[in-house]
C-alpha cells in the first residue's frame, strides 16, 4: 500500500506541475487570475423562501406556496402514477416575470409519490409530475379536494408555507465548474493541491457574497442561475436548469436523507426533465 500511495501521490503531482505549466503559457497563475476567469459566469438567480406555516386564506390557490390547496381549472385532474397512485401535492411558484422562469411558464407546479415503493429519482421514474400553466385565467379556478389515498404516508402533512423571494447572485459549485470553465478548474487545483476546491470557494465567497461554511449556506432553495449538486453534476442534456428545491423545514419537506431536488427544462420540445440528490 506504500508504494501505491506514493505513485498515486507522484502521479498527482505530475498532472498538477503539468497544468501549472499549461495554465502559466495563458498567464493565469494567481488568485487575481482565478477571479477574472470566474466572474464572467456570475448569473442571477433567485432564492425560494419558504415562510413560517400558517393557515391558509380562502384565495391562496393563487399564491405561491408550499402545502395546501394547489391551483387547478374546470376540468384538471389530481396527478397520478402510471399505477394510479395520487401524487402528493409539494409546491407552486407563480411567475410574475422577475424570477427567471422562461416567459412562457406562467405557473409551475410540481407533485410527489411520498410513499417509499413510488420514489422518484430521476425523469424516468413514475412517482413525480410537473404541471405547467403558460396562461392563468382566474375565472376558471376551481378547488379539487386532496384524494384520501394511504400511499400519502408520513407527508401527508407538508405544512403551508407562503414563498417570498430573494434576488441573489450565482456561480456553478465545484461539482459543476470545469463544465463551464476548465482553466478555472484547472487553476483552483494547482494553486492549492491539498485542497484544490478553495480557491474557488474563496472566488465564489467574493462574488457571491454567500459563505460556504455549513450545509445551509450551500445547498438552498433556487430560481435559475446554476445548481448546486449534492452528489455530483448530472444536468441532463438539451435541459436549461429551472429550479431546485431543498428540504424546508418549515413546510416539514424532507427529500431522502436532507437532499434536493432539481428540476430542467427543454424549452424546444417543453419537456421536463427531474432529478434528486441525498446526502
Amino acid at each position: 500500500m506504500g508504494i501505491l500511495n506514493f505513485l498515486k501521490k507522484k502521479s498527482k503531482a505530475n498532472k498538477f506541475e503539468k497544468e501549472r505549466e499549461e495554465l502559466a503559457m495563458l498567464n493565469l497563475t494567481t488568485m487575481e487570475d482565478l477571479e477574472g476567469l470566474v466572474k464572467p459566469l456570475l448569473r442571477d438567480a433567485v432564492k425560494v423562501i419558504a415562510n413560517e406555516p400558517k393557515t391558509p386564506l380562502k384565495e391562496s390557490n393563487m399564491k405561491s406556496h408550499f402545502g395546501g390547496v394547489p391551483y387547478f381549472e374546470k376540468g384538471g385532474k389530481w396527478p397520478q402514477t402510471e399505477d394510479g397512485i395520487y401524487l402528493q401535492f409539494i409546491f407552486q411558484i407563480f411567475n410574475d416575470g422577475s424570477l427567471g422562469l422562461p416567459e412562457n411558464i406562467k405557473l409551475i407546479q410540481f407533485f410527489y409519490a411520498i410513499d417509499g415503493e413510488y420514489m422518484a429519482f430521476e425523469t424516468e421514474d413514475s412517482g413525480w409530475h410537473v404541471k405547467i400553466y403558460e396562461k392563468i385565467d382566474a375565472t376558471k379556478t376551481v378547488i379539487i379536494d386532496k384524494p384520501n389515498d394511504e400511499h400519502f404516508g408520513e407527508w401527508d402533512n407538508v405544512a403551508y408555507c407562503e414563498i417570498s423571494f430573494e434576488k441573489i447572485k450565482s456561480l456553478p459549485d465545484w461539482e459543476g465548474l470545469e463544465r463551464y470553465n476548465t482553466n478555472a478548474q484547472k487553476l483552483s487545483c494547482v494553486l492549492n493541491e491539498e485542497e484544490p476546491w478553495e480557491s474557488y470557494s474563496q472566488v465564489y465567497s467574493k462574488l457571491t457574497g454567500r459563505k460556504q461554511e455549513t450545509d445551509e449556506d450551500i445547498y438552498i432553495s433556487q430560481i435559475d442561475g446554476y445548481p448546486v449538486w449534492m452528489q455530483g453534476d448530472d444536468t441532463p442534456e438539451s435541459s436549461d436548469f429551472l429550479l431546485q428545491i431543498h428540504s424546508e423545514d418549515n413546510a416539514n419537506l424532507m427529500w431522502g436523507d436532507a437532499g434536493l431536488i432539481y428540476l430542467f427544462y427543454d424549452k424546444k420540445t417543453k419537456k421536463v426533465n427531474f432529478v434528486l440528490q441525498c446526502g
